[in-house]
C-alpha cells in the first residue's frame, strides 16, 4: 500500500495509529505522520513485562517470511492480478483485496502478491513457521503469477 497512502487514509478517517507492511512500520498519528521504528520499540517495551517481551520474541522468531518481485512490464499487472485473483481463490477458498491479493495459506502461513506502484514488478511475499514451507508456498505464488501472465500473453 505504500507509506503514503496510508498516512492519506489515517487523515481521511482521522485515525490514531497506521501501518505499512513490507516495512513493519508504524505510524502514530499523535507524534508524526512517517513510520518510525525507535517510537514503536519504545511504545511496545513500555507496554509489555519483560517476560512478556521475551516470548513476543521467541513467537516472533519462529516465523520465517520470503519476499521477492517479478519483473513484467506495468501495464500488465492489473490484467495478471485479476486472473491470479481467481487462480489464488480457487486454491485457497478465500483471498483479502485491500492491499493486493491476500491469502491465509493455514493457521501458520500467508502469501501477498501486490504490484509495485513505482517498478515495473509485482511483489510476491510468503510467511510461514517452517522455512520449508514459506519457500514451497513462495514459489507455488511465483509459478501462479507467471501462469496467469502467460494467459494474457
Amino acid at each position: 500500500m505504500g507509506e503514503a497512502s496510508v498516512t492519506e487514509r489515517m487523515i481521511e478517517r482521522k485515525s490514531e495509529v497506521g501501518g505499512e507492511g513490507s516495512s513493519g512500520g508504524f505510524i502514530l498519528s499523535d507524534f508524526n505522520y512517517c513510520r518510525d521504528g525507535i517510537l514503536t520499540s519504545g511504545l511496545i517495551a513500555s507496554i509489555i513485562k519483560k517476560d512478556e517481551f521475551a516470548d513476543a520474541l521467541n513467537f516472533m522468531e519462529k516465523y520465517h517470511i520470503i519476499r521477492d518481485k517479478v519483473e513484467y512490464d506495468s501495464e500488465h499487472h492489473d490484467d495478471i492480478l485479476k486472473i491470479l485473483h481467481g487462480k489464488m481463490k480457487e486454491k485457497f477458498g478465500s483471498v483479502e483485496t485491500l492491499d493486493g491479493i491476500k491469502a491465509i495459506v493455514d493457521e501458520d502461513s500467508w502469501a501477498l502478491v501486490r504490484k509495485s506502484n513505482t517498478e515495473n514488478s509485482i511483489r510476491v511475499s510468503a510467511e510461514s513457521n517452517s522455512l520449508e514451507k514459506v519457500r514451497n508456498i513462495h514459489q507455488e505464488i511465483k509459478d501462479l503469477v507467471k501462469e496467469s501472465y502467460e494467459q494474457i500473453k
